[in-house]
């Protein structure tokens, strides 16, 4: 049996020949997109479940009647964190129940840090108007909530 001998040139050639994909299809690269769109919708609409009786406008919370507390429910993958806000400022609890830290952050950085206790439970002072978020840490896993506007 003889085989025949490639030059590198040809071989080259060739290679680069086998390597050459047909151009796609717009619409399919259009389809695969608005597929990858849909990946995390389902953890998306559970990120932020409201108390019953209260309205949601994008992340935009009241609660039933002028100055009564709102209430925001934030669910993560391995953490989660409730929280009442009024005008004394904002109570909450984490989930799973444990020592934990949080940070009420607003869009010009850190406004306030305290220590949850043991049952997870703190109390941070009032927040600013407009959007907020809380960064959670309890033990290693670290949760932050999407922006809620007070």
């Amino acid at each position: 049996m003889n085989s025949r001998r490639w030059t590198d040139e040809e071989l080259l050639s060739e290679l680069s020949k086998a390597l050459e994909e047909p151009p796609l299809d717009e619409n399919i690269i259009r389809a695969a997109q608005a597929a990858l769109t849909w990946r995390t919708v389902d953890a998306e609409l559970e990120i932020l479940s409201l108390s019953e009786g209260l309205e949601h406008a994008g992340a935009h919370v009241r609660g039933t009647g002028p100055g009564s507390p709102r209430t925001f429910a934030f669910r993560g993958e391995r953490l989660s964190v409730a929280v009442e806000v009024d005008d004394a400022g904002i109570v909450g609890q984490l989930t799973p129940p444990g020592p934990g830290q949080v940070t009420l952050a607003t869009p010009d950085g850190p406004h306030a840090t305290v220590e949850a206790d043991e049952v997870g439970c703190f109390t941070l002072p009032p927040a600013p108007s407009g959007p907020v978020r809380l960064d959670c840490r309890l033990g290693a896993d670290h949760f932050v909530t999407e922006w809620a506007t007070l």
